[in-house]
């Protein structure tokens, strides 16, 4: 398992929007032992937050622009 902490830019192993991690830590008995509270903006610009499992996210890597150029 990743180890996150407060300030890493995360996204779900799934794919969907860039996140912040706020917090870390046990969320048990309504979520997870293993809990990473994000926040991040929707596509209207409103502020969102949830609880994640660990499990369930990873680091955000940003994409690689590949410029082949033909000859």
């Amino acid at each position: 398992m990743a180890i996150f902490t407060k300030g890493m830019v995360v996204q779900l192993v799934s794919g969907g929007p860039k996140m912040s991690v706020t917090d870390v830590g046990d969320y048990s008995p309504l979520r997870s032992s293993d809990g990473v509270n994000c926040v991040w903006f929707d596509a209207k610009n409103i502020k969102c937050e949830d609880v994640f499992d660990a499990a369930v996210l990873k680091e955000y890597v940003e994409p690689s622009i590949n410029l082949r150029m033909s000859r």
